[in-house]
């Protein structure tokens, strides 16, 4: 396989502007194994389960697990395939992982989906996606994942996964459908922002989805509309990290911050360095950033890094 199919695949991954409400820093990390972009992050309690991604060459397989606590980090057994724009999430003992681009098929989304059993130590596969989706991105909420945009077919469906019964089901589609934009939930309701429209446009749309009632609501958009980003929420804030854009071919160090109460977007401290295709989880009311690329669209890949920062309110 060449590096130029993975490449190619990985691509096929009112604002009220107020002063920053609390004033917080970032500070570095034990970094990653090896520099990766178009990984993906779940975390669980002090702990955050990192898996997949690239740099120059095949996706790996690489799946290993961060004690924030203690800032070190231990290697699992590995992901079945390696992946890039994939998902991962967790309920309970469980880290289910979905979807995305591997070598065996560069260029065609998965719709395979594997959870790894904390305590058995183990790798089993779950039912499939009803279709195949990559550069998504995916959430737990109520003990059920949900599967927000991406590429591949019907992309704007919300796919929600019940392991008690290992079935999917459809739910109120996104209402601006789009691929590599971020998702992060509050424990109640789920917020997807940013992202590329089908268009190829950037998108800043953020909207909330309220699984209790099935129903989206349109907020207001992000400063400066991305795509491939992070976000995490931290005490009640929507935190956007990073990411990039196509026209023009730039990335970001931007960190925004939303406040769900007054519906407003503050600023924050950048990232240390604009990355794009990067990951993150929040533990103990810290954002854990996690590799990307400094360069955008098709240099995503070629400037990966292996940084690990965690921005501390």
């Amino acid at each position: 396989m060449t590096v130029s199919k993975v490449v190619g695949a990985f691509i096929c991954v009112g604002i009220s502007l107020l002063p920053a409400a609390q004033a917080g820093s970032w500070t570095g990390s034990e970094r990653l194994d090896r520099a990766r972009s178009g990984l993906a992050a779940t975390p669980v309690g002090d702990l955050i389960y990192v898996g997949g991604g690239a740099a120059a060459g095949d996706p790996a397989n690489s799946f290993e697990v961060f004690d924030t606590a203690r800032e070190s980090w231990q290697p699992l057994p590995s992901l079945p395939m390696g992946l890039i724009s994939f998902s991962m999430a967790a309920i309970g003992n469980q880290i289910f992982v979905a979807g995305g681009y591997s070598a065996d098929d560069p260029g065609e989304p998965h719709k395979e989906v594997w959870a790894y059993d904390t305590q058995a130590a183990a790798w089993k596969q779950k039912a499939s996606m009803p279709t195949a989706r990559a550069a998504h991105a995916m959430v737990a909420v109520g003990g059920k994942l949900y599967v927000v945009g991406g590429s591949g077919k019907e992309p704007g469906k919300v796919l929600v996964y019940d392991p008690g019964t290992d079935a999917w089901r459809s739910a109120a589609a996104l209402p601006k459908p789009r691929r590599a934009l971020a998702l992060a939930t509050d424990g109640r309701k789920i917020f997807a922002v940013g992202g590329i429209a089908p268009d190829g446009s950037v998108s800043g749309a953020l909207d909330a989805f309220d699984p209790s009632s099935g129903t989206w609501t349109a907020l207001p958009p992000m400063p400066s509309p991305r795509g491939a980003l992070t976000a995490g929420f931290i005490k009640g804030q929507l935190h956007v990290i990073g990411g990039a854009t196509w026209k023009p071919l730039k990335t970001y160090a931007s960190h925004d911050v939303f406040n769900t109460s007054t519906r407003t977007w503050n600023k924050e401290d950048p990232l240390p360095s604009a990355r794009q295709g990067l990951a993150s989880g929040v533990a103990s009311d810290q954002l854990w950033v996690f590799g990307g690329g400094s360069g955008a669209g098709v240099f995503g890949m070629f400037t990966a890094s292996d940084a690990v920062d965690v921005y501390k309110p």
